[in-house]
């Protein structure tokens, strides 16, 4: 993995020595290896690697294509099948100084053209420079995995890994977007269609984003979900095999240390059996805990590890804390509501004293219906067909607003998303809602705007599928890349490790993607079409399990040590949050979660937005400083 950032400027000058180095500064966790600056004419080209495939300095970037039109390149990702690419340009005459996928990547590019992002399977995010024409490309890998943002600047534009490393490029902080606020506090996360900055954007998933002089900024998606349903194909279960077992192999490809984060799941035990099975070498197994959490697979684990034969490496992760939120925040540029960020930054860092590279088992649950919300709004689509409107309004109604006992919670969901057909009912229920964000914005959400069309506009178009698959595919356009991916990008990246993720393999999802829910989700049965893998390869011991992971005990810290980092960084006089936020409605949900309400989301969504403001925008607060947290009241997993 890498970091890169760049700025074009056709009249003014370009960016200083100064900002240079706090860019590179910005950018030094995701590239520790090396760093590059190009300059030339009105382009200024930034990297920083993290040296994976070739390992010599013939492989830094930036890289300058050797054959055609000159080209200049700035690239973050790893191309699996890049071996195939080079033996096809290899045919065509193009000659190879290196052997890193960087270079077949930006020799396919000066080929093919934006051709070669629809021909690569893996993960990027790229910048070309054309200087001849005066154009910059940047681009980003079909489902998001890998970030980049850009700013538009009149007489050209700047552009970085994340919106962190681009502020320090810009000579003036932009201002707050109010339409990005109010979407953070809906979903706890800022989509990708937004920026908490006026005028700087996030590259699509699966998107060219082209800047030409004169011409301005144009957009264009290579891929996108496939919203028609598909013919029912015969043999499903038999076809995934083969599927993931090659986007395994394809992973597998280091010059450094590569290992699997293995725990008692079904989707990361079935990658370590299949990496297992495919590599030439023996493989490293890790597996974080903490010891007398209640979380802790180490144990069950092993068993997968010892059927494969792999180096089972059982890593103790000490209690989780939240005085790293300043620094992941500051890494990040934006606020991030979602606390398994902690236990993802925890388990990266402590794998990274082991392997560099790591296979996980992320994105299972959104292509083979894993999360038990894919069953919810499958049981609410019969409850509106069987229930009459008003009285589904009317329980909706007498159930807003519950928050504590599950079974209560999950009635309420029940009617919530059975009330209205899916697109106009479905919301991520643990952000703030319509009602809450009227009163806790302080100057009220922007007119003519609803952040729930996140969800509405996607679900509108795919509501001729089933919900439950309407979902699995809006799930791969919103939470995956808005949420699941940015929280893993942000952990791995501040620890200097790469995680590849065979689930998310393109070939792998397109296939999953075409399967129609009655195929892929039949009787409502979650990772249906994995469940005949797991009997097959993983210990009897793992089938039984219940889904577990490192708890966050963000309920606990809240009514207890996190007080004074509510007080310090979202309630003290004078903050810029202040003027954003209500204060006096922030306490109110502190006090009900004081009475025994669970807030805890909201609240913690809350205390990274303040942490945000002081790092980023205040700049009152650094990155390195711990959240003003008591050690001694610092508490362990619960």
């Amino acid at each position: 993995m890498c970091g890169l950032a760049g700025m074009v400027r056709l009249r003014a000058a370009g960016p200083s020595e100064e900002r240079v180095r706090a860019t590179l500064d910005a950018l030094a966790h995701r590239g520790p290896d090396a760093q590059g600056v190009w300059r030339d004419g009105p382009c200024t080209l930034l990297h920083t690697r993290l040296r994976i495939l070739d390992l010599d300095l013939r492989a830094d970037q930036p890289m300058e294509a050797r054959r055609g039109e000159r080209i200049v390149m700035v690239y973050n990702g790893e191309v699996y099948n890049f071996r195939a690419l080079r033996t096809e340009l290899a045919a065509a005459g193009w000659q190879f100084t290196t052997t890193s996928d960087a270079e077949v990547l930006l020799s396919g590019y000066a080929a093919w053209g934006p051709e070669v992002f629809r021909r690569a399977r893996g993960m990027w995010a790229v910048a070309f420079w054309h200087p001849t024409s005066r154009r910059l490309v940047l681009a980003r890998d079909p489902l998001g995995k890998k970030p980049l943002v850009y700013r538009e600047l009149g007489d050209g534009v700047a552009f970085a890994s994340t919106v962190g490393a681009l502020l320090p490029l810009l000579e003036q902080q932009p201002d707050l977007d109010p339409v990005a606020l109010d979407c953070y506090l809906a979903h706890l996360v800022v989509p990708h269609e937004h920026s908490m900055f006026r005028d700087v954007h996030k590259v699509p998933p699966g998107a060219l984003v082209t800047w030409g002089a004169g011409r301005g900024v144009a957009v264009e998606r290579y891929w996108q979900v496939d919203s028609q349903p598909a013919a029912r194909p015969e043999h499903a279960v038999d076809e995934v095999e083969p599927l993931l077992r090659q986007a395994v192999r394809r992973r597998l490809e280091s010059d450094v240390p590569l290992g699997v984060f293995l725990s008692a799941g079904y989707d990361s035990g079935l990658v370590a059996a299949f990496a297992a099975q495919e590599s030439p070498r023996p493989l490293v197994a890790v597996t974080a805990g903490t010891r007398g959490s209640g979380y802790d697979e180490r144990g069950a684990a092993a068993l997968v590890a010892q059927r494969y034969g792999l180096e089972h490496h059982p890593l103790e992760v000490p209690p989780l804390s939240a005085n790293v939120l300043p620094s992941l925040i500051g890494e990040l540029g934006e606020p991030f509501g979602d606390a398994s960020l902690l236990p993802s930054y925890a388990v990266a860092r402590a794998a990274r004293r082991e392997i560099t590279v790591a296979l996980t088992g992320d994105g299972g649950d959104e292509g083979f219906f894993g999360y038990a919300t894919f069953r919810g709004v499958q049981l609410a689509a019969v409850y509106r067909r069987w229930v009459p409107a008003a009285l589904r309004r009317l329980l909706r109604d007498r159930t807003a607003g519950v928050t504590a006992d599950s079974w209560r919670r999950r009635a309420a969901a029940l009617f919530e998303y059975g009330a209205e057909p899916l697109a106009g009912s479905f919301r991520n229920r643990m952000g703030f809602t319509r009602r809450e964000r009227a009163r806790l914005i302080a100057d009220g959400p922007s007119a003519g705007h609803s952040a729930e069309h996140i969800y509405y506009d996607r679900l509108t178009r795919l509501q001729a599928l089933p919900d439950a698959d309407a979902l699995r595919r809006t799930f791969f356009e919103t939470f995956l890349p808005n949420d699941y991916l940015t929280k893993v990008d942000t952990a791995t990246m501040a620890t200097s490790l790469e995680a590849r993720c065979p689930f998310l393999d393109l070939d792998l999802v397109e296939f999953t993607l075409r399967l129609p829910a009655a195929v892929a989700f039949p009787q409502a049965r979650l990772k249906a079409l994995l469940r005949p893998l797991v009997r097959r390869y993983l210990p009897e011991q793992i089938l039984g399990r219940p889904k577990t992971g490192f708890g966050v005990p963000v309920a606990q810290w809240l009514r207890g040590p996190l007080q004074p980092a509510m007080e310090e960084f979202v309630l003290r006089p004078g903050r810029l949050i202040t003027s954003l936020i209500d204060p006096a409605v922030v306490r109110g949900f502190m006090q009900r979660h004081q009475g025994g309400a669970d807030h805890a989301t909201r609240l913690w969504a809350l205390l990274a937005l303040g942490v945000w403001s002081a790092v980023v925008l205040e700049r009152t607060w650094s990155p390195g400083d711990p959240l003003p947290v008591p050690r001694a009241a610092d508490p362990a997993p619960v």
